[in-house]
């Protein structure tokens, strides 16, 4: 068989930088798979194989066969190259197969059976096809082992289904989640000869001559508590350092702080390092930073760089350009300004990871999930710019940060004067207890409400005291007002200091459910080494005063039973408790000994809430706990047994509570699936009524039998009970498969996708919540909304254009259930049946 004679007679490399392959790549037993997505003189799809040290490979003019016995024309040309596997890009116009290439699909093949001259049978374990193939020459003549057309046939077989949503028509990039149209328009990867020119400014929208400005105030980011969905946007890793602005004149490099001091000496390793770059005049931002071992830039290492004149080691990131070779780029979209500082990186070979110099990348989709994977990292949180936004010298929410934050609690020890025109109080000043007493940990001053501020200061002016509670000096105490340590506030903060002093902390709220003497200083490792240990911390116990204002209610102590939860309706934190001791009957069959997660809001509902899927010290040691197995170790859950336990977490603030699928004794086969019907804003009730009453009947078509219930939000709830037999994974995918299909039948109305962007006029589908560790929330529970609704099993009689999913609460729901001849769900554990292997195969599931 020809190797790469073909490849290589076709392509002119002086014009394109296609690798020219050589014949010792690779081996005969090489299974790479590729399908790639070819726009050039004619769209086409290119499937290659890897064989003899090279990629084989056939042309298909309409893509691949996806369904049992399904024929597509299969051209064979020549063979490429190896490195070819992972290109995606743009091959120059002027040469041959010019045009957009995109990685459609990649993974590996097997042989299945002899090979033959004339036929191939190949099984594909790509990321979007699966199964078995097989490619058949088309010529009339076994013996023309020349003959280039074939035939790619889909077989049956009994691998995993593939997506049923997957068509040729998905323009999607496997590798970069880029359109056909986004690679064409970025270029990023071109096989040209021209790459590294310099770029030119005069050509970018919105460049205008100017004369490179003397003083320069950065552009600043607004703090958001979420990561923008509307709009686009683009999303880069926030970076723990030093801004500077870098300006370049004449081989002159100056390094100007935010507030406009000259640091070019401090920071003179960088200076020298920006020093090549290709240009009489420029103008770049972006921040200095100390790398930590692990890749994440850490303040303390620069600080500490700073402080001994170590700076060798630190990186400037660059993520702006402002001016560029006599023009301003001020008003050039942001995604030109960044595409153009890349390119004049990559001309003076700088873009290299680990130089002194480096490109800040970005993510221009997945935001959400690029924030949460950037928390689990422990970076500090990401910045989100709005794509086609002009660069401005001032703060601006076309530059959002969210940031990743701890909560802790601490003991508040004093408190200063307000501000300005602030009322109350200025800042709260913390603590928490080590082997010393109470140990200082910072100030807190952002996140109170006008109200909590004037409430909070009548109570801090009750537990004044002329002498400081905490062990040791407190910092610029003069004007300091010392009260007794007895209240207990929940911070958020990014990080410590190493003297154990919080950074970036913001109130989240009181904590009257803890005792003072619990809170302990979680240490840092240079507090550990210097004996400010914890350990066998014995505080003396500070004065408190006798609570006056508590109940008990089925044994369990209630603290501030008077504070109102619900504004709207006046209901206090002993209304909520009576009504579950009053509707036990109800709710506990539906909730009893399974694993909850909680939305906590100590305050009521319209003060910080937050979602907790493991307990703390602030739920009652009465609410049973149970340690559920973990990717790394175990976590703590509790769930509920009797009402006192429900109770229980009234006490604790939770307004809400979500269930897993299983019980603890099942704990890894679910009970029970649950389709999460949830329209888009502006869906007419009575389309969420229609699809509730389609999916209906597609699972009693498969012999189920889902019961209906109300979520108390905006949509409606298709349970399913199942017999506890298949794993979580089985039943997640028999979900998956149930909800896709249902969405295929009505792309335009319905759609399984849990982008936002995605779910834009339709019905989202949410088959997601039948995953292990995954929840919905429990029957005749409340929601942390306004008026208090509840989520309410209703027969399907009941589901009428009078209905709304949102029409039970906490008051008129108790008359709803006196007048009930029956259980709106009788039958409901009669009716399990398991997901078995004929159950499973009717979806799609093998």
């Amino acid at each position: 068989m020809e190797k790469l004679e073909e490849y290589r007679r076709k392509r002119d490399f002086e014009r394109t930088r296609e690798p020219a392959g050589g014949t010792d790549k690779g081996s005969a037993t090489g299974n790479l798979y590729v399908m790639h997505k070819h726009a050039a003189s004619h769209d086409h799809f290119d499937l290659r194989l890897e064989q003899n040290g090279v990629l084989r490979s056939w042309a298909l003019p309409k893509g691949p066969s996806l369904e049992p016995g399904e024929k597509r024309l299969a051209v064979e040309v020549e063979n490429h190259p190896l490195e070819y596997g992972g290109f995606e890009g743009v091959i120059p116009e002027k040469s041959y197969g010019g045009g957009t290439v995109m990685l459609w699909d990649r993974g590996t093949w097997q042989l299945k059976g002899k090979p033959k001259p004339d036929r191939i049978d190949i099984e594909l374990d790509g990321e979007r096809l699966k199964g078995s193939w097989t490619l058949t020459r088309m010529s009339g003549k076994r013996q023309d082992k020349h003959a280039r057309n074939w035939l790619l046939i889909k077989r049956h077989d009994d691998k995993p289904r593939m997506d049923a949503s997957l068509t040729v028509d998905l323009d999607e990039s496997i590798v970069s989640g880029r359109s056909m149209g986004e690679i064409a328009e970025e270029r990023d990867d071109t096989w040209g000869a021209d790459t590294t020119e310099l770029p030119d400014p005069s050509r970018l929208d919105g460049a205008r001559k100017a004369r490179l400005p003397r003083e320069v105030k950065p552009q600043l980011a607004t703090l958001a508590r979420e990561v923008p969905t509307q709009g686009e946007w683009i999303h880069e890793i926030k970076l723990d350092g030093y801004r500077l602005l870098a300006r370049i004149e004449k081989g002159d490099v100056r390094l100007i702080t935010r507030n406009g001091k000259d640091w070019t000496q401090r920071f003179a390793g960088i200076a020298r390092a920006l020093e090549p770059l290709p240009v009489d005049s420029a103008l770049l931002d972006g921040e200095v930073v100390a790398m930590g071992k692990d890749g994440i830039s850490r303040f303390d290492e620069l600080q500490e760089a700073l402080s001994s004149g170590r700076t060798s080691a630190l990186v400037y990131q660059l993520f702006d350009l402002l001016y560029l070779e006599g023009y301003d780029l001020a008003k050039v979209p942001l995604l030109e300004r960044k595409r153009t500082l890349a390119a004049l990186l990559e001309a003076a070979d700088m873009a290299s990871a680990n130089g002194t110099i480096r490109y800040s990348d970005h993510l221009d989709a997945q935001g959400e999930a690029f924030h949460e994977r950037a928390c689990q990292m422990g970076l500090e949180g990401i910045i989100c710019k709005r794509a086609d936004s002009r660069y401005q010298q001032k703060r601006s929410r076309d530059w959002l940060k969210v940031k990743c934050v701890s909560h802790e609690e601490f003991i508040v020890g004093g408190y200063t004067e307000p501000g300005g025109s602030r009322s109350g109080f200025g800042s709260l000043l913390m603590g928490a207890y080590g082997k010393q007493g109470l140990i200082y940990a910072g100030r807190v001053g952002t996140g109170f409400s006008h109200r909590l501020l004037e409430r909070l200061s009548a109570t801090l002016q009750e537990l004044e005291v002329k002498r400081s509670p905490f062990h040791g000096s407190v910092p610029d105490s003069r004007a300091v007002h010392w009260v007794r340590p007895e209240l207990v506030i929940e911070v958020e903060f990014t990080e410590r200091t190493r003297d154990g002093r919080l950074r970036h902390p913001a109130f989240r709220g009181l904590r009257e459910d803890r005792n003072p003497e619990e809170i302990r200083m979680t240490p840092t490792k240079e507090m550990a080494a210097e004996g400010t240990s914890t350990k066998d911390a014995k505080p003396d116990k500070p004065a408190t005063r006798k609570r006056k204002d508590e109940t008990s209610l089925l044994g369990v102590r209630l603290t501030s039973p008077d504070r109102v939860l619900f504004p709207e309706q006046g209901l206090t934190k002993l209304d909520l408790a009576r009504f579950y001791e009053q509707i036990q009957e109800w709710v506990l069959p539906h909730l009893a000994r399974r694993p909850l997660s909680l939305v906590r809001c100590p305050q009521g509902r319209n003060d910080e809430c937050f979602f907790q899927k493991h307990p703390r010290s602030a739920i009652p040691d009465s609410v049973p706990r149970i340690d559920v197995p973990e990717k790394k170790g175990s976590a703590e859950y509790v769930y509920v047994e009797s009402a006192a336990d429900l109770i229980g977490l009234v006490q604790a603030g939770a307004l809400e509570i979500h269930p897993w699928g299983s019980r603890i004794d099942h704990l890894e086969q679910p009970d029970n699936l649950v389709f999460d019907l949830d329209p888009d804003e502006g869906i007419a009730w009575k389309e969420i009524l229609r699809v509730a009453g389609t999916l209906r009947e597609r699972l009693e078509s498969l012999g189920l039998t889902p019961f209906l219930r109300t979520t108390g939000g905006k949509g409606l709830h298709l349970v399913v009970p199942i017999e506890p037999g298949a794993e979580w994974d089985r039943a997640k995918a028999f979900a998956k498969g149930v909800a896709e299909a249902h969405a295929k039948d009505d792309p335009q109305r319905l759609t399984t996708n849990m982008s936002k962007a995605k779910r834009e006029g339709r019905i989202f589908i949410d088959y997601l919540r039948n995953g292990r560790g995954a929840t919905a929330v429990a029957s005749y529970t409340v929601r942390a909304r306004q008026n208090a609704p509840v989520a309410v099993p209703i027969r399907w009689d009941e589901l009428n254009a009078a209905l709304r999913a949102d029409r039970y609460n906490v008051q008129n729901l108790r008359r709803r259930l006196s007048a009930l001849r029956e259980d709106p769900w009788a039958g409901f554990s009669e009716a399990a049946r398991p997901l078995d292997a004929k159950l499973l195969k009717a979806v799609g599931v093998k």
